[in-house]
């Protein structure tokens, strides 16, 4: 899926100049559109009106990349004699998906319900086993598989931080969605040549494999 684009995007160019030269006149920023961002929204957000348009966040990171990566052909056509040729050669930003990798941390009381397979020859035995493999360090409570969603109870965030920006490559998640269908259609001519013993066993691995995760 590609990045949602802002709807002044699909307006004419030179409707975008004139919008931009309003927006420079009042001293839009775009370096940042966040620095003053309050002030960004309420300045294209009147200029919008006029097109009957509702301004969002995306609208005004458009504006700010606009005027920023034109800014040398912007500067030419605004003066009073400028080169209105000049309009065709502006290039209009295209926005991207990226992934914001953000770390949360805080305390919390929490209950997990796991399971864990053990091999034992009375079933009397297993807690008992399970306890001494604890205690030799050949097994620990994590290296169980969730049986059912972890609940948690009085959570209370202490902090955040946002630790790393990466751009979405939407080519990858195709590749991934068509690997992903020929694997189906492969694996389902497979199944369909295996005779009924052979399906059951198969059916087993495929069951003890959903349990694990």
């Amino acid at each position: 899926m590609s990045a949602e684009q802002s709807q002044f995007s699909r307006l004419p160019k030179k409707q975008l100049v004139r919008i931009a030269e309003k927006l420079v006149d009042e001293g839009f920023d775009t370096d940042n559109p966040y620095e003053d961002y309050n002030d960004n929204y309420e300045m294209l957000k009147n200029i919008a009106s006029f097109f009957s348009m509702n301004v969002n966040d995306e609208d005004v990171q458009f504006f700010a990349k606009f005027i920023d990566i034109n800014d040398d052909l912007l500067s030419k056509i605004f003066e009073p004699d400028g080169d209105k040729n000049l309009i065709e050669q502006l290039v209009i930003p295209v926005a991207k998906t990226y992934e914001l990798q953000y770390s949360t941390w805080g305390s919390c009381s929490y209950e997990e319900y796991l399971a864990q397979k053990f091999d034992s020859y009375d079933e009397d035995w297993v807690r008992d086993s399970a306890e001494q493999q604890r205690q030799d360090g050949n097994w620990d409570t994590y290296d169980g598989y969730n049986r059912r969603d972890p609940y948690y109870d009085n959570f209370e965030e202490s902090d955040m931080s946002y630790d790393k920006v990466v751009e979405v490559d939407d080519s990858t998640n195709v590749r991934e969605s068509l690997l992903d269908r020929l694997v189906v259609e492969n694996t389902s001519e497979v199944v369909n040549s295996l005779d009924k013993q052979t399906l059951l066993k198969l059916k087993e691995i495929i069951e003890s494999r959903l349990r694990s995760l």
